[in-house]
């Protein structure tokens, strides 16, 4: 059976503009039935605050709660030597201080998010996959020291589409090395997430729950910018209009990806990541709530 559970990612913007602390982000998603929780350093600085792990842990023990997963936005391409060289240890230097939440996994990207979608072109991909699969490598290892899982998470619009990160996947050389499934990404590279999902259940240590409204290309809904995910709509690299909604209200079809997810047997943590326009805390807390149903409906 796995364990649902929820990304602070769904209320960092609260922690971030101040309103609530990382500690009391962590009281409330435990009071809404989080059975674990992703850690997301928006608004959480454990580099520069080194009491923050132990308080973020002691938060979440208080409810029998695990903390068990860390997700790093990172960018190992287009970078000089010597950017790659600071990128790499800024990544490291997350490595540890997350060990202090006593994770046991750690999602790392390798292309920037808004990296422009002229250069995500499987040309590219082909000839980065070297770098790509060297530096995984080092992270692993290093994570190994650790006992830290380092996972690489189908997200932005370069290191996406099933067929991209299955080619990482089985191209780097390391048994510490996962995949977090996000079943709503996927529709970022237009692949279809309910046949994506049942493609790389097998490579799955961890999964993001989201959904999304979608809209033609030709059909403009206003306020749409590329990039910007975050409670806005955005597009597609293939044109199409997505925005975040709460989990099963969305066009994704939720009920038959949770069912995938169910009859694969997937025992692992599932991490609903809410990013739509409705209050936070309402938002995560319906996602989790319908996560929890539909699982047990199908």
């Amino acid at each position: 059976m796995p364990k649902f559970g929820a990304s602070i990612y769904g209320i960092s913007r609260l922690i971030m503009r101040g309103e609530i602390t990382a500690e009391q982000g962590i009281d409330w998603l435990c009071e809404q039935g989080a059975e674990v929780i992703e850690i997301v350093p928006f608004g959480i600085d454990l580099l520069s605050d080194g009491g923050l792990a132990a308080r973020i842990r002691e938060a979440a023990e208080k409810y029998g709660v695990p903390v068990d997963n860390y997700s790093l936005n990172a960018n190992f391409l287009m970078l000089t030597g010597e950017q790659l060289a600071d990128e790499i240890k800024r990544v490291k230097s997350h490595i540890d201080a997350a060990a202090g939440l006593g994770i046991t996994t750690f999602r790392c990207d390798c292309a920037g998010f808004r990296r422009p979608i002229e250069f995500n072109t499987i040309e590219a991909f082909l000839g980065e996959i070297p770098l790509i699969v060297q530096t995984y490598e080092e992270l692993c290892g290093y994570g190994q020291s650790m006992g830290i899982k380092i996972l690489l998470e189908n997200h932005g619009f370069h290191a996406n589409g099933y067929d991209r990160v299955r080619y990482i996947l089985n191209s780097v050389k390391s048994d510490n090395f996962g995949h977090q499934l996000d079943v709503g990404n996927y529709i970022c590279v237009d692949d279809k997430p309910e046949v994506a999902v049942t493609k790389m259940l097998p490579f799955a240590t961890t999964i993001h729950m989201k959904d999304f409204y979608i809209r033609p290309g030709n059909r403009d809904p206003g306020d749409a910018t590329q990039f910007d995910c975050s409670g806005a709509w955005f597009r597609s690299a293939g044109g199409q209009f997505l925005r975040g909604s709460i989990l099963g209200q969305g066009d994704l079809d939720m009920y038959e990806i949770i069912k995938s997810i169910k009859t694969y047997g997937f025992d692992g943590s599932i991490f609903v990541e809410y990013e739509g326009m409705e209050e936070c805390r309402y938002g995560t807390k319906v996602s989790l709530d319908n996560l929890k149903r539909i699982y047990c409906e199908v």
